[in-house]
């Protein structure tokens, strides 16, 4: 399984945080600076520019990036840069865009079957998917959530947008769990496995927190010598328990 834009370009996949990740519009066009469109070269300059600004901040942080290494890495100069961005902050704010476009996808997998078999099978998928965005996209989003805790109102609003919905769909979720044992009388089937109650709303931020939290720290998990198949299980059943929960 795997989260793909409307074009069908997949955006998550197993690479290097360095890799490619696709940009893709939804709904809009691309334009240059001047607010012409992008014919099939200037797309692929474009996409180049940004492909090289993630191999960047992948050893350096947003603040100790130039346009110029960027050029370089593209065997360009940094007037081209400048043709299709303003300035770093413009581009890293573009990459953090396209990774929030990952999120319609991710909702239709979180509105699925989340009890028995195939909903500990649907929860491994998600927490494997999320690992992977992670890999690929880790130096666009620690860029994204540092400059939003900062107080940057433009990264914030991007976080905010990428987040809210998942976090919305997760409690929404839990609500409708509680909702189906309410009506058919099983509140208290499997009490000795859950003495308190979840609150929807704080257990779909507590679930966004979990899964983002062991995505981004999965490989140093692995290298501290814990056992990947058990971090993604663990995390998948906790995730199960929480969007099955009963009361």
């Amino acid at each position: 399984m795997d989260l793909s834009s409307n074009e069908g370009q997949i955006l998550v996949r197993d690479s290097d945080p360095a890799e490619k990740a696709p940009d893709v519009p939804v709904g809009d066009v691309l334009v240059d600076q001047t607010g012409r469109p992008l014919g099939t070269r200037a797309r692929q300059t474009r996409q180049r520019i940004l492909d090289a600004t993630i191999a960047e901040l992948a050893s350096k942080p947003m603040r100790d990036l130039r346009v110029i290494d960027i050029a370089r890495r593209v065997g360009s100069s940094p007037a081209t840069f400048y043709q299709y961005f303003k300035d770093i902050e413009d581009v890293v704010l573009r990459l953090a865009e396209q990774v929030s476009k990952l999120v319609p996808s991710a909702l239709k997998m979180i509105d699925g079957e989340w009890e028995g078999p195939k909903g500990f099978e649907n929860a491994q998928d998600f927490i494997r998917i999320g690992f992977n965005i992670w890999d690929v996209n880790g130096p666009v989003l620690r860029v994204r959530n540092t400059a939003s805790d900062e107080g940057d109102e433009r990264f914030r609003d991007v976080r905010y947008r990428g987040v809210m919905p998942m976090i919305n769909a997760f409690s929404a979720q839990i609500e409708a769990s509680q909702a189906r044992a309410r009506e058919s009388d099983t509140v208290d089937e499997g009490s000795d496995r859950q003495f308190g109650h979840v609150d929807p709303r704080v257990g779909g931020m507590l679930m966004f927190a979990l899964i983002n939290r062991v995505s981004m720290s999965h490989r140093q998990m692995v290298e501290a010598g814990f056992d990947h198949d058990k971090i993604v299980d663990t995390t998948a059943a906790i995730m199960q328990f929480l969007l099955s929960s009963r009361k």
